[in-house]
């Protein structure tokens, strides 16, 4: 086994454990959503101001464990690269002018800032970035499959984004 497919299958290993992860916060999320809702059809408050405040409470405390999922998939993705690159930010995006990119002057094919010149992690947290403000993931998925710019932009750094987006439809 090569070097490569020692990192792609500890990559793997790391996005199926975040989604399996995300997968159990939604499953509780959905239980309590269910508890709360009928412990409130059960007191006839179903409809009131202290349902919409418990529904929103356990929706931002959901969105919060999603968060630091995210982020602690995000750090050991790049400690993994960091250890495979020797200490360096990990490659897999080329600029598609040479290397002559001057950088921060984005391109026409994508609705956000291409600029290669800055590290990956950096390129990963603009282009995620872009597409979490989807409100429908569905479609940010469908989006970003189709985003040949993000391919090239993203590197390795591309499937992980593809993971991320497919966990949380």
């Amino acid at each position: 086994m090569t070097q490569t497919d020692d990192l792609a299958l500890a990559i793997q290993k790391l996005a199926s454990e975040a989604n399996e992860e995300s997968a159990a916060a939604k499953a509780e999320y959905e239980e309590q959503l269910r508890e709360l809702r009928a412990r409130l059809l059960e007191g006839r408050i179903a409809r009131s101001s202290i349902a919409q405040n418990g529904e929103e409470e356990l929706e931002e405390a959901y969105q919060a464990r999603l968060a630091k999922i995210q982020s602690e998939l995000d750090e050991s993705l790049l400690a993994l690269y960091r250890d495979e690159a020797g200490g360096t930010d990990p490659g897999g995006g080329t600029d598609p002018g040479g290397g002559t990119d001057p950088g921060g002057s984005g391109s026409d094919d994508a609705p956000y800032e291409v600029d290669y010149t800055l590290p990956m992690q950096q390129r990963y947290i603009i282009v995620k970035n872009y597409y979490l403000a989807y409100s429908d993931m569905a479609e940010a998925l469908s989006d970003l499959l189709q985003d040949e710019v993000a391919q090239d932009y993203l590197g390795q750094y591309y499937s992980y984004l593809q993971q991320l987006l497919m966990m949380m439809q």
